[in-house]
């Protein structure tokens, strides 16, 4: 049985809405809202080190420009990810080994979505496993997650006991995919559904993980119906629904 530890919130990005997302200081003010279980985004560079990243580019995020995919890390660590955050302390995009790192020295949990580049779907997902069986020591095991199929595969393939989540923006057509895959979660857009909904979704037997909910009265009303975890830029305040 694998041991997943989802907690009822999560942090997006870390905590997007405190700090710059996908970076080490975003963890931080997570868990500063004692929340220890964080949803991350992992890209490769160009040169193949798993990076978290959650665009193509690296325009909007760090003060850089120019596809992931083509940006080497020995140029990728000297930039500032904290671009949207103008006060905060600058930071370089975190590797994923850091960031689990990170997560493991409190105690966390992990959700890692695979983002890959156009082409780079099973190869992201090979990378992605790889750090996490270098880097990871707790019982409690990462969750893998993505949109794309074949990055998906790549995981029930090459690390069948590491779990999987199905992440859709629809609530059509899932169950099976998310069987055939193997994937052990049904991550979904929460828009997507009302709390009178959850009931037909968890009688699948997958936990049910909302992203990304941002109101605290909505938080509440899809915990309370059902769903194992909602996930969201603010910690802060949902936390406290």
């Amino acid at each position: 049985m694998m041991n997943l530890g989802i907690p009822p919130i999560i942090g997006h990005r870390g905590a997007r809405g405190l700090a710059p997302e996908n970076t080490l200081s975003g963890f931080r003010a997570a868990f500063a809202q004692g929340v220890f279980y964080v949803e991350i985004d992992a890209k490769l560079t160009a040169d193949g080190v798993v990076i978290l990243m959650h665009d193509e580019t690296l325009d909007r995020t760090t003060n850089g420009s120019g596809r992931v995919a083509e940006t080497p890390y020995e140029v990728i660590q000297t930039l500032n990810a904290a671009r949207t955050f103008p006060d905060h302390p600058p930071e370089p995009p975190p590797t994923l080994a850091a960031a689990l790192a990170v997560i493991q020295s409190v105690g966390g949990g992990i959700n890692i979505e695979i983002k890959p580049c156009p082409g780079r779907e099973r190869e992201t997902a090979a990378a992605v496993i790889e750090v996490v069986r270098s880097a990871w020591h707790l019982p409690t095991l990462p969750l893998l997650s993505s949109f794309q199929r074949p990055s998906l595969e790549a995981c029930r393939d090459l690390a069948p006991d590491l779990p999987r989540g199905y992440l859709s923006e629809s609530v059509e057509d899932w169950a099976a995919e998310a069987k055939a895959l193997g994937c052990v979660t049904l991550n979904l857009l929460w828009t997507t559904i009302t709390p009178a909904q959850v009931p037909r979704l968890t009688a699948s037997g997958l936990p049910v993980l909302l992203w990304t909910v941002n109101a605290p009265d909505a938080a509440q009303a899809f915990l309370t119906a059902g769903v194992t975890a909602v996930i969201t830029d603010r910690p802060d305040i949902v936390r406290g629904s």
